[in-house]
C-alpha cells in the first residue's frame, strides 16, 4: 500500500533528478554536470517555478535522502525508488551520491545557469520549458492545412471558449518569451532542430499572430 509521502521518493524533483543522473550513466547519455545545469537552469525559468521550488530546497532534500538512506529506513522506500537510486548512483554509495549531488546543486546556486549558446536545450528540458508550444505546434505536422495560418487559427480556437483564459493565454506567454529569447529566426530553428523538429520561428510567429487575432474578436 502506498503511503502519502512516497511521492517525495517517486515523483518529486528529487526523482527527476536522479532520473537524469540514470539516464546520463547509459551508453550516449548527455554528462551529469551537464544535466545538473540544465535542472537548475529550468528551475530558474520562472519565478513561479523558482518560488515554488528553490534549489536549497531540494539541495537540502538530497541531504535528508542520503541520511534516510544510510539507515534502516531506507529498505523500506518504495522499490521504483531504491531502484532508481542504485541506477543513478553506479558504484557509488547511495548515501555518498546524494550528498555529492547536493554539493554540486549548492556549487551552482552560486552562478548563472549556463545560456542556451552555451548548453543547448536537451530534450527533457524543452519539453519541460516549452510543453504548451510542443503540444500545439503539432498542427503544422496534421497535413490538414496548406497554409501556416490556417493551421494557426485552428490551433488558437481550438479550446475556445473554454479554456482561452487557461491554457491559450498561457500559450501566448509562452510563445511571446519564446520569440524573445531568440530574435532572430535562425537561432530559434537551431535551438529546437534535434530537440523539437516542428517548432520553428515562422510557425511560432504565425501562432503567437493567430491567438492575439483571436482574442481580439472573441474576447
Amino acid at each position: 500500500m502506498s503511503e502519502p509521502t512516497d511521492a517525495l521518493f517517486t515523483n518529486s524533483a528529487v526523482s527527476r533528478l536522479l532520473d537524469l543522473a540514470a539516464t546520463s550513466r547509459l551508453p550516449g547519455g548527455a554528462p551529469l554536470e551537464d544535466e545538473l545545469d540544465r535542472f537548475c537552469r529550468t528551475l530558474r525559468d520562472g519565478g513561479t517555478l523558482a518560488w515554488a521550488v528553490p534549489l536549497a530546497a531540494v539541495t537540502a532534500l538530497l541531504e535528508l535522502l542520503a541520511e534516510d538512506a544510510a539507515s534502516p529506513a531506507g529498505r523500506t522506500r518504495p522499490a521504483a525508488h531504491r531502484d532508481l537510486l542504485a541506477r543513478a548512483a553506479g558504484d557509488a554509495p547511495a548515501p555518498d551520491f546524494l550528498r555529492s549531488l547536493a554539493a554540486h546543486l549548492r556549487d551552482r546556486e552560486r552562478e548563472l545557469s549556463p545560456g542556451l549558446d552555451a548548453l543547448p536545450l536537451s530534450q527533457w528540458e524543452a519539453l519541460a520549458r516549452f510543453g504548451l508550444i510542443d503540444g500545439f505546434t503539432h498542427v503544422f505536422e496534421s497535413g490538414d492545412h496548406d497554409d501556416l495560418a490556417g493551421a494557426a487559427r485552428e490551433a488558437a480556437t481550438s479550446e475556445h471558449p473554454s479554456d482561452c483564459h487557461g491554457r491559450i493565454a498561457a500559450l501566448a506567454g509562452e510563445l511571446q518569451r519564446t520569440l524573445l529569447m531568440f530574435p532572430r529566426p535562425h537561432d530559434l530553428d537551431a535551438a529546437f532542430a534535434k530537440v523539437m523538429p516542428e517548432v520553428t520561428h515562422p510557425r511560432l510567429r504565425a501562432l503567437l499572430d493567430a491567438v492575439l487575432e483571436h482574442f481580439a474578436e472573441a474576447h
